[in-house]
């Protein structure tokens, strides 16, 4: 059932033109010569009423003023009435909104691409008080001289004193010449920054910062071989070695305790691996371990959570949850146990991701003034409270059956936080423990006092009057900037939204007015599109422009009613004055000379549609084929077609074509009517009279009349009687070959004898020449004629072709006459049997096998042993290497697929089942269905996967990891008795072809693992080796001899 048609259910009809009080009023202006008072109030429509709450602006009423603006509480999109948070965005970004809170809340860092690692560390630096006086006392003249430290130093001012919650980084980015959009290691950054630090300080004369890195942060160590024979240390046991972090193993370790007990733990030195004892002057079982000699006030722990994959030579992070105290005891630790080395927790480096070349680095760090942890994750400052993860109250519970973590004991009871990390919080006083996935560096700052009673880490308070007084003018100057924009912003704010305040005001006030009565006699007008965008705009358009109100006589014509509005006096009066512009068109002002023009145009056009109301019955009589009586016209038939279907009942428009353009040929005469395009039907003459008539005198000169007398241009009737003629000798030929290759035509096969002689050509020509043959109507001379064949089969002769198709010998003889063969130039064929089913004689073609339904039924008895095989033997002999070309060709094209299946079997045992590891030796079937799904068999599982020939062996073992949950590298994986390696080979390399079987076995030598660790790896390491810092002043071997070469110039 049709949906009934409603797309003109609630369109209002149109009404009669001739019908309208306008009209009414043009025919007695134009009787009369007289325009009233009253003709003017219809004309102009001043008589309709004022609108009152209209959904839209009415064009038919110039007394309607709504919708210039929105209703109460309204707003829209652009412009004066829009929302005032979109009027305040668009005065650009609110400075204000990075204003710091207060000098007590630490600031951020701009992340300038990838720039997180060197955030989080030089956070770090910044809120140990130690450092940070250190960078500040140092002399202006060593920062001149060393642009990193200058940087540095300018960087924790602003930290420190600066009023905005974020500082840009990019100029001490700069000056260490960092890729800003390269993720490099926060550790390897770390140390690469201190060594530089070390180096540039040296310069320094001032004592407690020329050597503030070694004093924080260096501790001492020693690795002592001890010869289990005689007991005694090897010399380089007694060797110091530095270290500004210690580097702990964390694989299938639970708590920092236990990666130290693995970090000092003894090594034993035997078998193969025996240490020669000086003493004992022979290769003896020997000790080796670390022994901690001395520790900085600042211990930094790296975690090693990254491990090298040699198979793969990439990187894969440790996941594994690692606990570590809120305080920590080293003095046992040392070669000479002390109590005076108790550490708290200062930092936590976080790194979020599960990529070793990727992520993003975070930083919790604790206050050393008020013990308040804060989160610095870039320009985002965020306040922890008194714990490193955050304070989460309510989700704290006493539970009899939890277990401790790390050194806690049995009290403690655990808290889960967001981002992958742990609190235990310690209901005893052992202390507090936390747990993480993500940490990667822990710092730890000694806070017990010596045996003098001395903090070993004395806190140097800074505030804003202990800077330097270049960096106290510097950043005066910066605040004082900063404050004067935020001013600035709020000024231009308040500012504006008085401004739109003001205007809306205004807009209201006079469009209040606007309005007047239409027994008024006093008004004036204004266009239409001026008035629009005063009340629209935050801007108002100035002067008023009325021109486009204007007739060419300067007057207001009463064509432009519906773009002009009619004002009061009160409403113009304020509008001019304070815009000025113009002209100003009074209620005096309507053209004489337009309504004049309008009503013997409005009579022109009544009598226009009168007059063709009177007509049509001529014009569709004609159509309907009647003949008229006494002298008639031709005309297209399409054009009268299309004039009677015309909807709109005015004059037709220059635009349209004559209605005997169509019939008109190209030397001026008269089409004949078989021509395409050149229908024509007779009209009366007094039809054709009003047609020429009512065409515009543009159109006149190109008008050609036909009376129907008219005869039809000779030069084209002689030329379409030749068409006619050829396509008529064009028929007879095709019939003929359709009658003499009945059966080629008809496209069946036909039985073969042997003994007989046959013909072959191209297949592709043969389809050409059938297409061509059959070809009938319009299409007989379209189709081009097939190619010489004695030029194509000439070709045939070690050239590549598409295929040969046999065909009778009485076929070949009428085509050599048909087509311009010579009939011994041809190739034949016979067919022949072999003495054996391995015997195979020279020139046969493998190429075109034959099979039994080929043959004709009386071959049975020539062929009655069964050990004989029919072959095709050709004259001239087929050309081995053109085979053996085509063959590889073949190959080439079937290797190159798209989107194709492939079957993967999982075999659960040493070997496949025979039926899978000849799967693939099969001749595969292209239009063969297959399931999608996985499906179990006896032996495993199996699966189809979409893959092209250029897929590697890499990505199709990442699609069987998905689909099975194997490992890349336990995956077996066979092609029949083949196993399939090289990772970087494609499919088309390794001959795997769509259809084929494959089958795989799990080694189930490698732990599993998840797909999506090996997923977020850049394969483009295995190919490359990292570049890291390499190019960059952390790792310049002439950063320290340029240092030093500065100082000898001085």
């Amino acid at each position: 059932m049709s949906r009934p048609n409603t797309r003109h259910k609630n369109k209002r009809p149109r009404a009669d033109e001739s019908e309208s009080p306008s009209a009414a009023v043009f025919k007695r202006i134009h009787t009369t010569g007289d325009v009233t008072k009253s003709d003017v109030r219809q004309l102009y429509m001043v008589w309709k009423p004022i609108c009152h709450g209209c959904h839209g602006n009415s064009k038919d009423s110039p007394n309607c003023f709504c919708g210039l603006i929105p209703t109460a509480n309204g707003v829209r999109k652009t412009g004066l009435w829009q929302k005032t948070q979109d009027i305040i965005r668009g005065l650009g970004p609110n400075p204000s909104k990075d204003l710091r809170d207060s000098t007590e809340t630490p600031a951020g860092l701009t992340n300038l691409g990838a720039t997180c690692y060197a955030n989080s560390i030089l956070q770090c630096l910044y809120m140990n008080t130690s450092f940070r006086s250190g960078i500040f006392s140092l002399e202006p003249d060593v920062l001149k001289k060393h642009p990193v430290l200058d940087q540095l130093a300018r960087l924790f001012a602003q930290l420190h004193s600066s009023k905005m919650a974020f500082i840009d980084s990019a100029p001490f980015i700069k000056a260490l010449e960092l890729d800003n959009g390269v993720q490099q290691d926060s550790h390897e950054f770390l140390t690469l920054f201190l060594s530089l630090l070390e180096r540039s300080l040296s310069h320094s004369k001032v004592h407690g910062a020329k050597k503030i890195v070694q004093h924080l942060f260096r501790g001492s160590v020693s690795h002592v071989t001890r010869c289990s024979s005689c007991g005694k240390d090897s010399e380089a046991s007694s060797k110091m070695e530095d270290f500004y972090e210690l580097e702990l193993n964390i694989k299938g370790l639970n708590n920092l305790e236990e990666s130290l007990d693995d970090y000092f733990s003894e090594e034993a030195l035997d078998g193969e691996n025996q240490y020669f004892c000086e003493s004992c002057q022979k290769r003896v079982d020997a000790t080796r371990c670390i022994k901690l000699r001395s520790l900085p006030p600042v211990v930094n722990f790296q975690l090693k959570r990254y491990v090298f994959l040699p198979k793969t030579t990439t990187k894969k992070k440790i996941s594994s949850t690692f606990s570590f105290p809120g305080q920590l005891d080293m003095g046992k630790r040392l070669s000479n146990p002390s109590s005076c080395y108790t550490y708290d927790l200062a930092a936590i480096l976080i790194h979020k991701g599960t990529g070793a070349n990727s992520g993003h680095y975070v930083a919790h760090i604790k206050d050393e003034s008020n013990g308040q942890w804060w989160e610095f994750d870039d320009e985002t400052v965020s306040k922890l409270g008194l714990h490193p993860f955050g304070e989460k109250p309510g989700k704290s519970s006493n539970k009899a059956d939890q277990k401790p973590q790390g050194i806690c004991s049995a009290g403690s009871v655990t808290n889960n936080c967001n981002n992958g990390h742990q609190e235990a919080a310690s209901t005893s006083t052992v202390g507090e423990m936390f747990s993480s996935t993500d940490a990667y560096m822990l710092m730890y700052k000694r806070t017990s006092k010596d045996e003098n009673s001395t903090e070993n880490n004395n806190i140097v308070e800074i505030n804003s009057d202990s800077l330097p007084h270049h960096f106290l003018d510097e950043i005066s100057e910066l605040n004082t900037s900063y404050v004067k924009s935020c001013d600035e912003y709020q000024s231009k704010k308040d500012s504006q939204l008085a401004y739109v305040t003001e205007r809306r005001q205004e807009v209201k006030s006079v469009l209040m007015e606007a309005p007047a009565s239409p027994e008024d006699d006093l008004y004036f007008w204004i266009s239409t599109d001026w008035l629009r965008q005063w009340a629209d705009n935050i801007t108002p358009p100035s002067p008023i422009d009325n021109g486009p109100i204007q007739c060419e006589h300067g007057k207001v014509p009463a064509s432009k009613v519906t773009s002009m509005k009619r004002l009061s006096a009160v409403a113009w009066q304020k509008l001019v004055s304070k815009y000025g512009g113009g002209p100003t068109l009074s209620s005096e002002d309507f053209c004489m000379e337009c309504l004049k023009d309008g009503a013997k145009n409005a009579v022109s056009a009544d009598a226009y549609r009168d007059r063709k109301a009177s007509f049509k019955v001529l014009a569709e009589a004609a159509l309907a084929g009647s003949s008229p009586d006494g002298p008639s016209y031709f005309i297209s038939r399409t054009w009268l077609t299309q004039w009677l279907r015309r909807k709109n009942a005015d004059i037709p428009s220059d635009a349209d074509n004559g209605p005997t353009s169509a019939l008109r040929c190209c030397h001026g005469h008269l089409l004949p009517e078989h021509a395409p395009g050149a229908k024509r039907v007779s009209v009366p003459e007094s039809l054709w009279l009003f047609l020429y008539e009512t065409i515009s005198e543009r159109k006149v000169d190109e008008i050609v009349t036909f009376p129907s007398d008219c005869q039809p241009c000779e030069i084209c009737s002689q030329e379409l009687s030749d068409v006619a003629s050829v396509e008529g000798n064009l028929r007879a030929v095709k019939l003929k070959q359709r009658q003499s290759h009945e059966k080629l035509i008809s496209g069946k096969s036909f039985a073969l004898h042997p003994g007989q002689k046959y013909y072959l050509v191209p297949s592709s020509w043969l389809s050409e020449w059938r297409a061509y043959i059959t070809a009938t109507g319009k299409n007989i001379s379209s189709l081009p004629e097939p190619q010489s064949l004695e030029a194509i089969v000439s070709s045939l002769i070690c050239e590549k072709t598409d295929g040969l198709t046999m065909i009778p010998e009485s076929d070949w003889k009428l085509f050599s006459e048909e087509w311009s063969a010579t009939p011994g130039k041809g190739l034949s064929a016979e067919i022949a049997f072999t003495e054996s089913s391995q015997d195979k004689l020279h020139g046969s073609s493998e190429a075109m096998p034959i099979t039994d339904g080929d043959l004709d039924q009386s071959l049975d008895d020539t062929n009655d042993d069964g050990a004989r095989e029919p072959y095709i033997k050709t004259d001239p002999e087929v050309c081995e290497e053109c085979i053996g070309e085509r063959e590889s060709c073949a190959l080439v094209e079937k290797l190159n697929y798209q989107n194709e299946d492939i079957h993967v079997y999982l075999v659960r045992g040493k070997e496949a089942p025979k039926s899978i590891r000849e799967a693939s030796t099969t001749v595969p079937v292209s239009d063969r269905r297959t399931s999608k799904r996985s499906r179990r068999t006896t032996s495993g599982n199996s699966i189809s996967l979409k893959v092209s020939g250029s897929t590697s062996v890499y990505q199709l073992k990442l699609m069987i990891w998905e689909s099975l949950g194997i490992v890349k590298e336990n995956q077996k994986l066979h092609k029949g008795s083949v196993e399939i390696e090289d990772d970087l080979a494609t499919l088309a390399d390794k001959s795997i072809f769509p259809g084929d079987v494959l089958w795989v076995r799990d080694s189930e030598i490698y732990e599993n693992r998840d797909i999506a660790d090996e997923i977020s790896e850049p394969k483009v390491d295995i190919l490359q080796a990292e570049e890291g810092f390499r190019g960059t002043l952390l790792t310049s071997s002439v950063s320290a001899q340029l240092c030093q070469d500065i100082a000898f110039s001085e």
